[in-house]
């Protein structure tokens, strides 16, 4: 590769191209398609419905006729191939013309008139609202305007002051001595050389400098490098590859960690049952017993994902016995309490009637007594 001797424009293409690749392959990686009895020619290029899929927003497997002539198909007559497909032809009320145009990539074109009902085309749409993956190209784009930034704050970070010459002579001093030192070289020099004249010239002239060394910048590159750690991070995450890693950047509880991880499911499932589609559409025209599922590194992901709800899960049921524990206690605990006040009200109940029934007693004595003295005094009286 000769990346560094392209221009800049050429440059910023090719990053842009290189970004589009690696995400494009990634998600292309998403699904594995099996079948006893699908064709060799299709479990080997499996990887075009991703790639016609995702970029076009559908593709289409049909069986190239034996009689198409033309170089580049030889090798492929009478078998079934995957390809690039649009519509055309009076729309049907969902929008969708009811013809299909496929073609291969060598400029053959045909056409399948009623592809619906149509037994030798089958359809594969990348989701369920039938459009191209819409994030591939942004991404791809934003992630080499931030190499691009990266680059130029290492260059200003190690440019030294950039000297102004007046005149030829200056110039010619100047670019020797910097040419003497990038070269490792101690001159000498001697009275009467050119070179003594030119470096005696510009000397004398004082060389002015424009400074744009701007070495304290570089303390940002660490944030550019984690931006776009950032951007990877917010790409595979809406495609189920959701990762916390450093970009935390406050604690988050277990409910949001699962509530982003449910989140960035959508995408890969809705994906999955459009393909189901085209796998049960390839069953119905072909006979094909065809299956798709997520790879490998997607069945890791659903695999965590199970692990991690059912941590989760076990941490919400201890935390509900817990409670129901620290419920149950204080409700006993407050039976006890009550049953206690409720004895010590009715023993307090008790030892006030006592009491009661005694100080009544003691009244009537002293009334009794007092009866018998006022007796004896009105007998006195009459007698």
């Amino acid at each position: 590769m000769y990346f560094s001797k392209m221009k800049e424009k050429w440059q910023k293409a090719y990053r842009i191209k290189s970004y589009d690749d690696v995400l494009l392959n990634s998600l292309v990686s998403m699904f594995v398609y099996k079948g006893d009895n699908v064709p060799d020619e299709i479990l080997k290029n499996q990887s075009f419905i991703g790639i016609h899929t995702l970029l076009n927003g559908a593709c289409a497997i049909w069986r190239l006729d034996e009689d198409v002539p033309g170089t580049g198909n030889d090798a492929f007559r009478g078998k079934y191939i995957i390809t690039d497909v649009n519509f055309a032809g009076a729309p049907d009320p969902y929008g969708f013309g009811e013809d299909a145009i496929v073609s291969t990539d060598s400029g053959y074109v045909t056409t399948f008139t009623k592809w619906r009902d149509n037994p030798n085309i089958v359809i594969f749409f990348n989701n369920s609202i039938f459009s191209p993956d819409m994030n591939i190209g942004r991404f791809s784009d934003a992630l080499a305007e931030l190499e691009i930034s990266l680059k130029l704050n290492v260059l200003f970070a190690r440019m030294y002051p950039m000297p102004i010459a007046k005149n030829a002579k200056i110039q010619k001093a100047i670019e020797t001595a910097i040419s003497n030192m990038r070269d490792g070289k101690i001159a000498t020099i001697l009275d009467g050389d050119k070179l003594s004249q030119y470096v005696s010239d510009a000397v004398k002239a004082d060389i002015e400098t424009i400074n744009l060394t701007e070495v304290e910048k570089s303390e940002y590159i660490q944030y550019l490098a984690k931006y776009r750690d950032d951007l990877f991070r917010w790409f595979y995450s809406l495609y189920g590859m959701n990762s916390q890693g450093s970009s935390k950047m406050a604690q988050q509880t277990v409910d949001e960690v699962n509530q982003d991880s449910n989140s960035s499911m959508i995408l890969p499932h809705d994906m999955l049952r459009a393909k189901q589609f085209g796998c049960e559409m390839a069953k119905e025209k072909f006979g094909w017993n065809m299956g798709v599922s997520f790879s490998e590194c997607w069945m890791s992901r659903l695999a965590n994902m199970d692990d991690e709800f059912k941590e989760t899960d076990e941490e919400l049921e201890e935390t509900d016995e817990t409670e129901n524990i620290t419920e149950t206690g204080t409700g006993d605990e407050t039976e006890e309490t009550t049953e206690d006040i409720t004895e010590t009200e009715e023993e307090v109940s008790q030892g006030d009637l006592a009491e009661g029934i005694e100080e009544v007693k003691e009244e009537i004595e002293d009334l009794k007594e007092t009866i018998e003295e006022e007796g004896t005094e009105d007998e006195t009286e009459r007698v």
